[in-house]
């Protein structure tokens, strides 16, 4: 015999994990973004830097 409490509590559960799940994943997609924007400006300033040693970019 199937539990129906057992069954709703769950769904609330799994719920709450998917909520969960789509919320880190959603910060790790912008974290990931941010640090990948970060190291590109990081090798662009140095290379510039280098050919161009008397230049702010």
């Amino acid at each position: 015999m199937k539990n129906p409490w057992m069954s709703a509590w769950l769904s609330a559960a799994n719920s709450a994990a998917a909520t969960a799940r789509g919320q880190i994943m959603a910060e790790t997609s912008k974290t990931q973004t941010r640090m990948l924007q970060d190291w590109q400006r990081a090798w662009t300033d140095a290379w510039f830097a280098m050919w161009f040693p008397g230049r702010r970019r």
